[in-house]
């Protein structure tokens, strides 16, 4: 279906997403230079009814739309002169008066997985605006923030070969939460205003709450030194985690919460033990993928279960799957975990890679590594979670979808 930008040159409308943008599938409609809104990648239950709130604002451009906005080559908004970016939390979204509308519980993130453009070192500010439930995030200099002077701290910039520019998402709710989900669904609203006080873009989307947790399979970075993990570029029939220069498609697991809405809010609990087998592993093990998940055309996302540091489909728990779009059909690609000495490397709790991110963010740490076919082109693994694995027939949780280029 078709997705309709709104801007200075091109007019409203609500359209329903296609899936074409990064993250889990739980967008309603999404229209102008907002693609859809997500599970935060950092909060293991951001958008349950009546929970705290904490999301990601996917922005796209015209050109530039859903998943393409997040290829680094092409840069994101900026904060014009003497202007302003407000970010509204319409319907379904309930402010908790004590939190204020600062850059604690707003902050302007370039790519995903995230790299984070701090307010203070990049200076910027947010305010409440109009109404308790606008963000008005605007520049300290009155020259703005143009997108070239949105980047990511100068390690990272140094290290991607190509480093995101600009502003690409909203990550709200990341130190501080200032609201609740209530009701069916929420709707945001972005727009990008000059000091005059004209709209240059804007953009509403909706995202459906959920009636209860679910596991959470997120792009992560905090390995490597904050390197993208996205829009790695190797040469065909080369792998993502092998090649010279490339790092392992990374991600942050987190179980299923329970308790409270507060006990939901603070839970920071990863799934460990958990790996990829590649549809070509499976076949070498003679397993016959079940019908109920023969959608995972790539691969099987599998717990340990039994602790023995391997992962056998006839006897481990099969929490989620891989389903690739390869350029031409390409099938020649694969898709499994790590291996380290005869094994794989499954996931790990995050505090045995950073202390200080366990404790603050929690969850677990997934590596895998990607082998594109022998076209050249875009292939596109989404990696999802069941979302009860006692009953597939239930579908897809969370997911996320990494782009890896051969060229």
């Amino acid at each position: 279906m078709r997705r309709i930008l709104k801007t200075a040159a091109f007019a409203a409308a609500a359209t329903l997403l296609t899936g074409t943008a990064p993250g889990a599938v739980n967008a309603v409609y999404a229209d102008g230079i907002v693609a859809k809104v997500v599970n935060s990648p950092l909060n293991s239950a951001g958008l349950v009814k009546g929970g705290y709130n904490a999301i990601n604002i996917y922005l796209q451009k015209p050109g530039a739309e859903g998943i393409e906005f997040y290829n680094p080559e092409i840069p994101g908004f900026g904060i014009p002169a003497g202007g302003r970016i407000e970010v509204e939390m319409l319907d379904g979204f309930t402010r908790v008066p004590a939190i204020p509308m600062d850059a604690r519980a707003v902050h302007m993130v370039s790519g995903t997985p995230q790299h984070g453009l701090s307010d203070k070192a990049l200076g910027y500010q947010s305010v409440q605006g109009a109404n308790p439930n606008i963000f008005v995030i605007d520049a300290l200099s009155p020259d703005g923030l143009p997108a070239e002077k949105l980047l990511p701290r100068a390690t990272i910039q140094k290290l991607d070969p190509i480093p995101n520019i600009g502003l690409k998402t909203f990550h709200i709710g990341l130190s501080t939460i200032a609201f609740t989900n209530q009701g069916e669904r929420g709707t945001v609203a972005v727009r990008i205003v000059d000091r005059d006080g004209k709209v240059l873009a804007s953009g509403e989307a909706q995202v459906d709450f959920w009636d209860t947790p679910r596991a959470q399979i997120h792009p992560n970075n905090f390995l490597h030194q904050g390197r993208n993990h996205n829009w790695q570029r190797v040469a065909p029939g080369e792998t993502v985690g092998q090649a010279a220069g490339s790092v392992p498609l990374t991600f942050l697991l987190f179980e299923k919460p329970t308790g409270t809405a507060e006990e939901i809010r603070n839970s920071r609990d990863g799934i460990a033990g958990v790996g990829v087998l590649s549809s070509a592993q499976l076949r070498g093990m003679k397993f016959d993928v079940p019908a109920s998940l023969s959608r995972y055309d790539s691969g099987l996302i599998l717990r340990d279960s039994n602790g023995d540091g391997k992962l056998d489909p006839g006897t481990d728990q099969i929490i989620g799957g891989v389903m690739t779009d390869a350029p031409d059909d390409d099938g020649k690609f694969d898709v499994r975990s790590l291996v380290q000495g005869n094994a794989p490397l499954l996931s790990q709790p995050t505090g045995v890679f950073s202390e200080r991110a366990g404790e603050r963010i929690g969850g677990a740490i997934m590596q895998v590594q990607f082998t594109t076919g022998t076209t050249k082109g875009k292939y596109r693994p989404t990696f999802a979670l069941l979302l009860d694995p006692d009953d597939p027939a239930r579908g897809d949780g969370t997911s996320y979808t990494y782009t890896v280029i051969a060229q």
